[in-house]
This record gives structure tokens, C-alpha cells and sequence, in this order.
């Protein structure tokens, strides 16, 4: 036997009725789901007017928030996809991360135009100075949902050398280095505790010490822009 039907029954039984009977009339009996095979509840919500009404509930304004920014967080999952895929082809480290509503793209830039193809890409109208040498962050748009570009290497102005010395050879760090099986690797200005760079591989979260990278992967050439100019892939507006 179900225990809370006569509880419940009680409760609507107490509820102030209306002047009007056939407005207040809510049904009998008083279904309740308890189990499998049960009949579904019956939902009654009072109306404006004072009524009952098996229709609908008009959505709160709390919960309308809640599905506009449901809605929102999907467009911007949407468009870190789209955005991921056109980064595949771009030569240099790329990240793409949905954070709420909004798309944070990492990248690598060389040179003033292709900096100037990836601002038109994403409508960038806002551009600061980055924590991290050379590094430009902007702020634009993609298909309506707000994204942030962190730059590496868009920063104006000659770039100048970074040497670091390992062992018996002396790295720049201001280039990217190219390992003895053709992968290029990047120090994006993260060190060890005890000052070691750590550079990453086309962009993968994982980083490693400049001197295992030359111990396990050596010797290590600096890839300069001539060399970066000859495979650089530049990001073109998809047609449509």
C-alpha cells in the first residue's frame, strides 16, 4: 500500500479553494509514481488566475538562463571543433580549448602575415601584450561565439637570441629546434625549478627538458624563418 496517498490527499485538501469550483477542481485520485508498471504522476501547477492546469509550467527565469547558456556552451563547442580542424594543416604547436561559452585557441605565428591572416580569421579587434616573450593575446569573435588567441611569436620587432648552453653546445631558444628524426620542438618560455627550458612537440600538452630532448633525440638544428618559409602552411579563409 502506498503510504503517502492519504498524506497527499491531505495536503490538497487543505489548500484554499477559489470562489469558482470548476477552477479549482483538481483530479481523484491522486496518482503517484512509486515503482515500475506505476501510471506516471500528474503534475498540477496553479495558474495566474488562481486556477489548476495540467498543461505546461511556464519556464522561471532561472531556467531560462539555464538553457540560454546550455545553448551558448553547445555554439562554442561547435566552434572549437570547426576551429580545430582548420588548425590541423598550421605548421607550429596549436591548442583549442572550450572554457564555458567562450574558445581559447593557442598557436604558434610566424611572421607579421600570417599573424595578420589568423586577426582576420578570428575578427580580432582587441590585441595585448602576452606574459611570455613575443606572445600577442587577442580577443575576436568566430561565428558569434567570443574567442581568445594566445600568439606565440606575433609579437612585433626583431626577435633576438636566447642562448642556453647544454654540455658542450649552446642552443637558441629564440628558434625552434629540429631533432635528428625531423620533429621540430618549441620552448614556449616554461622552466624547470632549477632554470632547464622545457620545450613541446607540434603543440602537445606534454614538455620536455631541452637536455634530454638533445641527449635522447640530438643533434638539435635551429629552424630559422628561410627554412620556416619553405613548409610554413598559412591559415586561408575556407570558401562559403
Amino acid at each position: 500500500m502506498n503510504t503517502t496517498r492519504p498524506r497527499v490527499a491531505g495536503v490538497i485538501g487543505r489548500i484554499p479553494r477559489p470562489a469558482d469550483p470548476e477552477r479549482a477542481a483538481a483530479p481523484a485520485p491522486v496518482r503517484l509514481l512509486t515503482g515500475p508498471g506505476r501510471p506516471p504522476v500528474v503534475v498540477l501547477h496553479r495558474t495566474a488566475d488562481g486556477g489548476w492546469s495540467r498543461g505546461p509550467r511556464p519556464l522561471t527565469e532561472l531556467e531560462r538562463k539555464a538553457l540560454a547558456w546550455d545553448a551558448a556552451c553547445a555554439r562554442a563547442r561547435s566552434v572549437a571543433r570547426a576551429v580545430a580542424r582548420h588548425l590541423a594543416g598550421h605548421a607550429g604547436p596549436s591548442d583549442v580549448r572550450v572554457d564555458g561559452d567562450r574558445v581559447r585557441v593557442v598557436l604558434r605565428v610566424d611572421g607579421a602575415e600570417c599573424w595578420a591572416r589568423w586577426r582576420a580569421y578570428f575578427q580580432i579587434t582587441v590585441v595585448g601584450e602576452g606574459s611570455r616573450p613575443h606572445t600577442l593575446v587577442g580577443d575576436g569573435e568566430r561565428d558569434g561565439v567570443r574567442v581568445t588567441v594566445v600568439a606565440h611569436g606575433a609579437a612585433t620587432g626583431r626577435r633576438g637570441r636566447r642562448p642556453f648552453r647544454v654540455g658542450d653546445a649552446t642552443y637558441d631558444l629564440a628558434a625552434p629546434l629540429r631533432d635528428a628524426y625531423g620533429d621540430v620542438w618549441y620552448y614556449q618560455g616554461c622552466r624547470r625549478p632549477d632554470g632547464m627550458p622545457l620545450l613541446s612537440l607540434d603543440g602537445r600538452p606534454e614538455r620536455c627538458s631541452l637536455a634530454n630532448v638533445a641527449a635522447h633525440l640530438g643533434p638539435l638544428s635551429a629552424v630559422r624563418d628561410t627554412d620556416r618559409a619553405e613548409d610554413r602552411t598559412s591559415p586561408s579563409e575556407p570558401a562559403g
